[in-house]
This record gives C-alpha cells, sequence and structure tokens, in this order.
C-alpha cells in the first residue's frame, strides 16, 4: 500500500500547482493581454490548466506503459499511485475554477460577487457530477483495493484526457467567435478522433492486449479477469460514450447565428 506520507505530500503537490498556476496565468495573461475581459481572461486561464493537466497524464501514462508493457499484470511504477494522489486534486480545483469561469461570465447573477449554486449547478451540473463522481469511485480503488495489480491499464487510462486539449481549445474559439474558421473545424475533427480513440476505443483495446498476452479472445477476457475490472471499465465507459454522443450532436446540430454564436443548448456543458 502507498504510504501515507507520500500520498498526502502528492495531493499537497497538487493543491498547489493547479489552482498556483490558473492564479499565475491570470496574473500573467492579464498583463499581457490587458483587453482581455474576465471572463474570457479566466476561461482561457482555465483551459490552459486543463490542456496542461492532460499533457502531463498522457506523458505519465506513456512513460507507465512503456515500462509495464512486458508484465501488463504485476509490473510496478511508482508513477501511477503518485500522479493518482496528484491528479485527482484536478478535479476538485476544475469545479472551483469552472464557478470563476461562469461568475464572470454572468454578472448580473451573482450576488456580492458571487453565483448562486442553484444558477451554476443548473449549467455545469453533470460536469460537477463527473467531477465529484470519478475520484470518489476511482481513487480508493486505485490506491487501496487493487492490491498493487495493473499499473499497466491504469496508466492506459490516463490517455482519456488526450482530448481534452481540443475540447478545451473549442470553448475558447467560440468565446472568440472563430466557430467559422478552419482552425475550428479541424479542432472539432481533431477532438472527436481523438475522444474516440481514448476514450472509448481504448476499452476494447485493452481487452485484446490482455487476451493477448494470456492467450485468450477478447471475448473471452470479460469471463476471466474479476467482475469489479468489468464493472470499473463499464462504468467509465458509460460516461465517455454519453460525452461522446453529446460532441456528435453538438456537431449535427451546429447552425451559427447572424453573430457566429452557436444555438445549441448543449454548449453550456461542452
Amino acid at each position: 500500500m502507498y504510504e501515507q506520507p507520500k500520498m498526502l505530500s502528492h495531493m499537497l503537490a497538487g493543491c498547489v500547482f493547479f489552482p498556483g498556476t490558473f492564479y499565475l496565468l491570470v496574473a500573467g495573461v492579464g498583463k499581457i493581454w490587458p483587453g482581455l475581459s474576465r471572463a474570457d481572461l479566466f476561461l482561457l486561464c482555465n483551459s490552459a490548466v486543463s490542456s496542461l493537466q492532460a499533457i502531463i497524464s498522457c506523458l505519465v501514462g506513456a512513460v507507465v506503459v512503456v515500462n509495464c508493457y512486458r508484465e501488463i499484470l504485476y509490473a510496478r511504477h511508482w508513477l501511477v499511485e503518485a500522479y493518482t494522489c496528484f491528479g485527482v486534486v484536478y478535479f476538485y480545483y476544475d469545479i472551483w475554477s469552472m464557478y470563476l469561469v461562469e461568475c464572470a461570465r454572468f454578472p448580473e447573477q451573482t450576488t456580492n460577487g458571487w453565483l448562486p449554486l442553484k444558477f451554476f449547478l443548473k449549467r455545469k451540473g453533470l460536469m460537477v457530477f463527473h467531477h465529484l463522481a470519478l475520484p470518489a469511485i476511482f481513487f480508493p480503488i486505485i490506491m487501496f483495493f487493487r492490491k498493487g495489480l495493473g499499473d499497466f491499464f491504469v496508466a492506459s487510462l490516463f490517455f482519456l484526457e488526450l482530448s481534452t486539449p481540443f475540447v478545451a481549445m473549442r470553448s475558447v474559439l467560440l468565446r472568440f467567435q472563430l466557430e467559422n474558421s478552419l482552425v475550428y473545424l479541424l479542432n472539432g475533427v481533431f477532438a472527436i478522433v481523438a475522444f474516440f480513440m481514448c476514450r472509448i476505443a481504448i476499452f476494447p483495446m485493452l481487452y485484446a492486449v490482455y487476451g493477448d498476452k494470456y492467450g485468450l479472445s477478447i471475448m473471452q477476457v470479460p469471463f476471466v479477469i474479476p467482475v469489479k475490472c468489468n464493472v470499473g471499465c463499464a462504468v467509465i465507459l458509460g460516461f465517455q460514450i454519453y460525452w461522446f454522443a453529446q460532441m456528435i450532436r453538438l456537431l449535427r446540430s451546429y447552425s451559427p447565428n447572424q453573430n457566429g454564436k452557436h444555438q445549441s443548448p448543449l454548449e453550456k456543458e461542452l
């Protein structure tokens, strides 16, 4: 089991890193680009931190996958639990950061500068649920209940974050009314491809890797591995299929108005 002092130190590092990076960016970008509104500044910095977290997550995943591929079930790498403790803080930071963005976007709805929680949850409730549910379920599984097995598979799931920079970029492009640009179109294509490959297709790929290592067909794997592994994968995959369907609906319903702003209600969650 991961040592408690190390766990706390890595979580503390996350508590400093994510909010600290956000506020440093707010200060720096605000000076470099003084014409930005507060809402645009916060959105830009929120997207930058989300993208940075995604890049770090994918780099950690790549290091662990390469080092653990020879023995996918029993090989260990310290980065898995270290980054889990560090990265779990991101989900809670991001809720706070999203709240600040919404406060800046809707000042007329605020009281003394703060949005009512009901208004915020009406706009971002699904994302808040996502950010609370995943750590609550999977942090204890990764840290306490898997008995040190499967670092390879845990690290592979870090690649789920690969699509995040594209999704974050989409929000920025929409905010700056660039939805009719080639950059927006290409970013959308990359977002959908990355999302599908790293958040949906990755699950059958992992089952196939397990089957290849142990001489099983992909159809046999679910009946061999522990039920909790199948349930965990199903829970994560369910979230991803929902978000992917939202992205496809958003793409199909896209229709800019005269001001070039998106009309789909899905924009508020994505």
